[in-house]
């Protein structure tokens, strides 16, 4: 221990003197014995190597086999106990066909814009993974005995994207809105009922009568009330609103961005929404890739511009896009029909209709569309009503037979009557996917039956054309393929009864029959499933006698994805093609393998 105040020097170790001598006496030691060990434990021992040559090889060589088996074990059984999970977080892209005009969802008409409405804006109601209607902004619903009163009960706690409290008000002003002739709303059939708010959490909605499709309408989505209250009604379509939304859906907007000089082709950047009320979505990012054709979209998919696509056929695709793409196809409740105009001259003779229909192969008409669909019998879905009737089957000897009695005789390779020839006007509107329909019916009708069939084909979208008021409301067809959206109800009254013959009524093909009318008519006056039914069950039965039309198909929703995403469980029932982002929340853009839980 160093004594304090004493000093030290470096010249008290000069008296350590090294000795060299000693030290490498301990070195040759040191080395002596190093060598005596490895003679003794290893040269010694080498020649008993050769003894244990082969249990040393066995070992090894057992070893080495024990490793492979564990290996191909793993790799083998490893599905057994891994599964794919889905990332949290990242960007998801789809591709829809516009125009995407407008962002409001009172205003929705294309895909797009449908698509847009589902991701950004809620509904008191929607459909759930079943096809069967769920509450959404909703909690619940009581009706009174009468069902002409229907009180909906809001959640608690419900906020719009930018944060502000959404309460029984807002679903008041949005009927309103929906209910004013200036705002010229998509969604009608709201001027008879009456919204009134009993409280910041409940709505009253009182309707004239007992109307059971009503639930289906809760579906519509609810605008805000402290953002448009000071917006003129006849304006909303042109406000900012349209491209600066604020909504209550699982995502919001955070831009929306032109691609093309031409504003065809646009992207919707979306992030999830962290007041949505079923909770925030695993995506960060959500973006709606706008196109102008389907030629588009292949070409995006090929570039990897965007994920998934409801919009093309699958199997017309080419092999690059299938080696690259993962698709599952999905029924929706659509039907497309050949709609016969009952007041035209030919048309409107029964045996030409019954000769028409029985002459169409459903089952062979499906298999020959590039996209998927399902035969439809008739104008409900076997999904909506039990025990309904059947369209008589595919017979064209019949078919010929009914057109020879009704003086049709076959002469220079074409059926005439009196002189004149039978010709029938076929229109199809364009874009629609039924335009391969429309000349597949006319061949066989041209083939098969020796009639004269014109196919008409008009763009919906060509304000040139008006398809609406030179096609749609004068009836100026003999027939039309056209596709009806049926919904989540079986009431097709919009589409059969006789009042809705009319310039402004959807009942397109000017049907009319007491029978069908008054079943009609009753089917929706009570919600009791066993009367709805065999009032459908009359109904149908006097359609398919009357044949104001072909049923052919009921489409399906191809939907192609990249084969690495968690998106549309495979099965989900869809009411209508937006109805995939009912669990949206839930999707990923990636997945990585995790353990399963025991």
């Amino acid at each position: 221990m160093r004594e304090p105040g004493k000093k030290y020097s470096w010249k008290r170790f000069e008296s350590i003197r090294y000795k060299k001598g000693d030290f490498s006496r301990r070195v040759r030691k040191m080395e002596k014995s190093s060598l005596r060990h490895a003679r003794r434990f290893v040269t010694a021992r080498l020649d008993r190597l050769s003894l244990v040559r082969r249990v040393v090889v066995g070992w090894v060589a057992l070893v080495v086999i024990l490793a492979g088996v564990s290996l191909a074990q793993w790799f083998g059984f490893r599905a057994a106990y891994l599964t794919e999970a889905p990332i949290k977080g990242g960007a998801y892209s789809e591709g829809v066909l516009g125009p995407l005009e407008s962002l409001n969802p009172i205003f929705a008409r294309t895909s797009a814009e449908k698509s847009a409405a589902r991701l950004l804006f809620a509904g008191l109601y929607n459909y759930d993974t079943t096809g069967n209607l769920k509450g959404d902004l909703a909690k619940s619903v009581t009706v009174n005995e009468t069902q002409t009163e229907y009180t909906v009960t809001l959640r608690s706690s419900l906020k719009w994207s930018d944060g502000a409290p959404l309460t029984a008000k807002d679903v008041v002003f949005t009927v309103n809105l929906l209910k004013n002739p200036t705002v010229r709303a998509e969604i009608s059939g709201w001027n008879s009922i009456k919204a009134e708010q009993v409280d910041s959490h409940t709505v009253k909605f009182i309707l004239p009568g007992a109307y059971a499709p009503f639930m289906d309408a809760l579906t519509f989505p609810v605008l805000p009330e402290h953002v448009l209250a000071n917006v003129e009604p006849a304006s909303l379509h042109e406000d900012v609103f349209g491209r600066r939304p604020v909504g209550s859906g699982p995502f919001a907007l955070r831009l929306l961005q032109s691609v093309a000089s031409d504003r065809s082709q646009k992207v919707a950047h979306l992030v999830a929404n962290p007041y949505y009320h079923r909770g925030a979505a695993q995506l960060e990012r959500f973006q709606l890739h706008v196109y102008g054709s389907r030629g588009e979209i292949e070409q995006a998919l090929k570039t990897s511009e965007i994920m998934a696509t409801p919009e093309l056929s699958y199997e017309s695709q080419s092999d690059q896009i299938k080696s690259m793409y993962a698709e599952h196809s999905y029924a929706i409740n659509n039907g497309v029909y050949a709609l016969f105009n009952m007041r035209a001259e030919i048309t409107k003779d029964k045996p030409v209709r019954e000769a028409l229909s029985l002459s169409v192969n459903r089952q062979q008409l499906v298999g020959k569309l590039s996209s998927a669909a399902t035969p439809l019998d008739g104008p409900v879905l076997a999904s909506q009503a039990s025990g309904l009737p059947s369209a008589s089957a595919y017979d064209t000897e019949k078919a010929k037979q009914l057109l020879s009695d009704a003086g049709w005789v076959v002469s220079g390779g074409t059926r005439k009557k009196d002189g004149q020839d039978l010709s029938l006007r076929l229109v199809v509107l364009k874009g629609t996917g039924s335009s391969q329909t429309a000349n597949e019916l006319a061949k066989v009708w041209q083939d098969e039956l020796n009639i004269k069939v014109d196919v008409q084909m008009v763009d919906p979208l060509d304000a040139s054309q008006s398809v609406l008021q030179t096609i749609l409301q004068p009836r100026n067809f003999d027939i039309l393929i056209y596709e009806l959206v049926l919904g989540g109800d079986p009431d097709p009254y919009a589409y059969w009864h006789s009042s809705q013959a009319t310039t402004g009524g959807l009942n397109f093909a000017n049907y009319s029959n007491i029978i069908a009318d008054d079943a009609l008519a009753g089917g929706r006056t009570r919600t009791d499933k066993a009367y709805r039914d065999e009032r459908y069950r009359i109904f149908v039965r006097q359609w398919l006698s009357d044949i104001p039309a072909v049923a052919l198909y009921q489409p399906n929703v191809e939907y192609i994805h990249s084969k690495n995403v968690e998106a549309i469980d495979e099965n989900t029932r869809l009411v209508s093609a937006e109805d995939r982002f009912y669990n949206v929340i839930y999707w990923s853009s990636d997945t990585h393998p995790v353990y399963k839980t025991p």
